[in-house]
């Protein structure tokens, strides 16, 4: 006999916002972070990149910054968002690439540059104010091995310079109390 496991309350659950529909990518996505979500030595940490929002990027510039995470934590989402200079909202970052590559073993997160769009909030503000702070969750969570460090790359490529951030979802190990 199959014994079925227990639902998962957590705040994929208990958001209003996030609406189970089979075959989409939030059902598939949360499929893939069901290990995840059941383990109790993992626990939430976001990374923002870059940390400081008033480090903007020249034009047609790259910058790098470096991550460090706890080893053997999981990358499983993110949000990119882009400012206007003036008011701090955030607008759509059409002119603005990223990529991230986990520096143990140099393997690129995405085949090249992927423009910031793609994981921006405001795309899902369109349909549902209540999505505006969602994360984009990756289709199968990266493990990050030692020595536990990302390498971020952000380019923009308009004529004037940019403020951004992007905002890393993880899940790392917690230490567990030492057993006596």
């Amino acid at each position: 006999m199959l014994r079925q496991l227990p639902p998962i309350i957590d705040g994929f659950t208990l958001n209003p916002a996030v609406r189970y529909r089979p075959g989409y990518i939030m059902a598939l996505a949360l499929g893939s972070l069901d290990v995840l979500r059941r383990a109790n030595t993992y626990r939430p940490k976001l990374h923002i990149v870059p940390d400081d929002i008033n480090q903007p990027i020249a034009a047609f510039e790259t910058v790098e910054y470096q991550v460090r995470v706890v080893p053997n934590s999981y990358v499983w989402g993110l949000i990119f968002n882009q400012y206007h200079e003036q008011n701090w909202s955030a607008v759509a970052a059409t002119d603005t690439w990223i990529q991230i590559t986990d520096a143990c073993n140099g393997i690129q997160f995405f085949d090249d540059f992927v423009s910031g769009q793609l994981f921006t909030s405001l795309q899902n503000v369109v349909t549902d104010q209540r999505n505006a702070s969602l994360p984009h969750l990756l289709t199968q969570p990266r493990l990050i091995l030692e020595p536990g460090l990302l390498n971020v790359e952000i380019a923009n490529t308009a004529t004037g310079t940019r403020r951004c951030q992007l905002v890393i979802f993880t899940a790392e190990p917690c230490e567990l109390g030492a057993q006596q």
